[in-house]
């Protein structure tokens, strides 16, 4: 009989908890036990009984709450007992749609660090305008980054792209203002140093405009500059389906020429839309959370477990744990 894997999620933190209950009820996989985490009143709602763990918890986290302080403060939050039982090897993987804040500091307490791993990075894949995916981070963990931070986000992030989607040597590239060496701030000019001479398939720097051009697999940023590019991805992503759909509305003609490109539309929505990405990941702890939108649907919890299935089976945590504690490089 093959192991049942074991999948954690916080329900509470969500902006719509009754379709993340709805996930929940109508999710089937034979390979998956889920162990839901909330208040008494929102998991009476889960009426599933096949491959459901209910945890009953009395309190939450909010997002007024310290991040630094909450996993001492409130050990009964539906977050802190599911990632007390990630650490205590009750779950495999650990999903919340709660505070980032919060999930991310507890993560790091709780978990504990990868040894040479000094600031945990948020990372996550993004779409491009070809049918490939990158990897980006940080997408804010650490506001400010030195130079071997950055560097650990590469050599993390090479191991998650070449496990969980098997490209032997995925090429790196630095987010700066210039593609020149010479660009950057102090930070940025020594983390290029460091990745042109322990990264494997280093290409240099890479413009904010380039992006979407899926040159390469993987960009590292600090946490700032990553944010501010995810979200600006996310906002123009968002407002460019609104211009489309305005044109398109203006008049008889233009709404039966919106029919004619009808699924041309749909699949520029649907390579946007971040539910199908899964969620962020926090690179350089030694056991796999995943952090989804707090206004995540059925389809991000969705391919959040696929995502978490995937971490599981290729055992990419221990990987990341053996080779960095080696210091090996890919």
């Amino acid at each position: 009989m093959h192991n049942i894997m074991k999948i954690g999620i916080d329900i509470l933190g969500i902006d719509n908890l009754e379709r993340i209950i709805n996930f929940v009820n109508n999710y089937k996989d034979s390979e998956v036990e889920l162990y839901v985490y909330g208040l008494e009143e929102t998991l009476i709602k889960v009426t599933k009984t096949e491959n459901i763990v209910k945890n009953v918890c009395t309190e939450e986290v909010y997002m007024s709450d310290d991040p630094a302080r909450v996993h001492r403060k409130k050990k009964d939050a539906s977050m802190i007992r599911m990632l007390d039982d990630l650490n205590n090897q009750v779950i495999d993987v650990a999903i919340s749609g709660g505070s980032t804040g919060a999930f991310m500091a507890s993560s790091v307490f709780m978990i504990g660090r990868i040894e040479g791993i000094s600031k945990p990075g948020l990372a996550s894949l993004l779409p491009t305008r070809s049918d490939h995916k990158f990897l980006l981070t940080d997408l804010g963990a650490n506001v400010e980054a030195k130079p071997d931070d950055l560097l650990n986000y590469a050599k993390l992030g090479q191991l998650y792209m070449k496990y969980i989607y098997n490209i032997e040597t995925p090429s790196v590239a630095l987010l700066n203002v210039g593609v020149e060496e010479s660009k950057g701030n102090k930070v940025y000019k020594d983390a290029h140093k460091l990745m042109k001479a322990e990264v494997a398939n280093f290409k240099g720097n890479i413009e904010g405009r380039e992006i979407l051009e899926h040159q390469f697999d993987i960009v590292v940023a600090e946490g700032f500059a990553g944010n501010v590019l995810l979200k600006t991805i996310e906002g123009v992503a968002k407002s460019l389906g609104k211009m489309i759909k305005g044109i398109f509305l203006q008049n008889l003609k233009t709404k039966i020429g919106a029919l004619l490109v009808k699924k041309g539309i749909n699949a520029f929505r649907k390579k946007f839309d971040y539910s199908e990405y899964g969620g962020a990941f926090l690179l350089g702890i030694k056991k796999p959370t995943i952090k989804v939108h707090g206004a995540a649907d059925e389809n991000a919890l969705y391919y959040a477990v696929q995502q978490a299935k995937q971490i599981h089976k290729t055992k990419l945590y221990d990987i990341m744990i053996e080779t960095m504690e080696k210091g090996e490089t890919n």
